[in-house]
């Protein structure tokens, strides 16, 4: 018996020695990154709002927008932050002093609560800066200034993740589109043996260009099933169709994330001489349009996506994936707050208009004796005698349980609100 349990307690030590150190060789640390899409935060361009009604239709949507980003940051608790463009409604619009004042309010909803932990990258988008040959050089310039480069490249966790202006890469001034292009000829110059390629994430603000009607996926909320191809006052809903075969060709991507929408959308798009090894589906790339981050967008239900990249190990070669996530409908809370105090006050109004009734014999002189009222479920109505309502006993007992009701719910209404707005 002795001899046996040797035995085994050696076996299983032996396996243990050799299974902990493969598993911690195996076990890479992967890399999240949440991507958010046109906060754009409400300002007088939004909706030619002034005075009052303004100041609370930004008091409401910042509040949504700094609750959502705060769980956000809390719970998913990404080592990225990549913001696809159109930070303010009408940044392109406002004068340095107007637009600074902005930032700051931009910058107060959207705090890095761990900037240790966390990276945060901004994006330009159209309402930031304009879009192709109407943007505004100031705008734009105002943009590098304060806010960051519109071009980037980083590598994270084995992927080249590309953020590219396609802003200025179709203005038609070379001076302009300059950057863009630059950053495109570099990819083109680095590009490697699809053995060897790390694989490619592209961030672009607006869409690419994808046959009329394309079918955009369940998740779109939006009455039309596709993207459309508007073009308008500094804004367009897709890139020209040869801007996105040459970012295509020259990029190459494994994936695609774009914004401007403010609605999901999922299509796929050809991806010209793409050999990636590692995708079973080699000559396609999916793109995701993610839909606004603010509830005051168009869309009834705001949304995120969060993307894992994962590096490549000894038994896998580098790979992602990719999750939307929809916030609270806020409408609807709004809605559900509005029939609730529908509900209370005809609750309250029944029982005071049976509470306001008062008893009165025939052959006494007319008079409502308002304190002394009892409700008709508790009296007797006998040929003795006549009930009576009195309007004026309704108005105050309705008035004082209403205000008992608020003294409970606008105090606590209101501290949830500071805790959001100020913290």
């Amino acid at each position: 018996m002795n001899v046996n349990r040797k035995t085994v307690t050696r076996l299983l030590r032996i396996y243990w020695i050799i299974l902990l150190p493969s598993n911690q060789h195996e076990a890479t640390t992967p890399a999240h990154v949440a991507i958010v899409a046109d906060p754009q935060i409400v300002d007088h361009y939004s909706y030619d709002q002034t005075g009052i009604i303004l100041r609370l239709t930004e008091f409401f949507t910042d509040i949504y927008l700094r609750k959502s980003y705060r769980f956000l940051q809390t719970l998913k608790q990404p080592q990225k932050i990549i913001f696809l463009g159109d930070l303010m409604d009408g940044g392109r619009e406002w004068t340095d002093k107007q637009w600074v004042r902005e930032f700051h309010r931009y910058q107060s909803i959207f705090a890095n609560r761990n900037p240790e932990k966390t990276q945060i990258y901004n994006m330009a988008g159209n309402h930031d800066i304009g879009i192709g040959n109407t943007v505004v050089d100031h705008a734009l310039d105002r943009f590098h200034k304060y806010v960051g480069p519109t071009n980037q490249i980083l590598d994270i966790a084995d992927h080249q993740v590309i953020l590219l202006d396609t802003l200025t890469l179709e203005n038609d001034d070379p001076n302009k589109s300059r950057a863009s292009r630059q950053l495109l000829d570099h990819i083109a110059k680095k590009s490697m043996p699809d053995n060897k390629q790390q694989p490619r994430v592209l961030f672009t603000h607006v869409p690419l260009w994808r046959p009329p009607q394309t079918y955009c996926g369940k998740e779109r909320q939006s009455k039309h099933g596709y993207l459309l191809n508007r073009r308008g006052y500094q804004f367009r809903d897709q890139l020209f169709q040869n801007t996105t075969q040459h970012i295509l060709q020259t990029v190459q991507p494994t994936v695609i994330f774009s914004g401007d929408d403010h609605d999901s959308c999922t299509v796929e798009h050809e991806v010209p001489g793409y050999a990636n090894h590692s995708n079973s589906n080699s000559n396609k790339a999916t793109e995701y349009t993610i839909g606004a981050f603010g509830w005051a967008s168009g869309v009834p239900i705001a949304s995120y996506a969060l993307l894992t990249l994962y590096p490549r190990t000894e038994t896998m070669e580098p790979t992602l994936m990719v999750q939307r996530c929809f916030l609270p409908y806020q409408l609807g809370i709004y809605k559900v707050y509005l029939a609730s105090l529908a509900a209370s006050m005809m609750a309250i109004a029944v029982f005071c208009y049976r509470g306001s009734h008062t008893w009165r014999q025939p052959g006494l002189r007319e008079q409502r004796r308002e304190d002394q009222a009892v409700c008709l479920e508790n009296g007797q109505n006998t040929a003795a005698g006549l009930w009576s309502f009195s309007r004026r006993a309704f108005v105050r007992y309705f008035a004082r349980i209403f205000f008992d009701v608020l003294v409970a719910g606008v105090p606590t209404y209101v501290l949830c609100l500071l805790f959001f707005y100020v913290f």
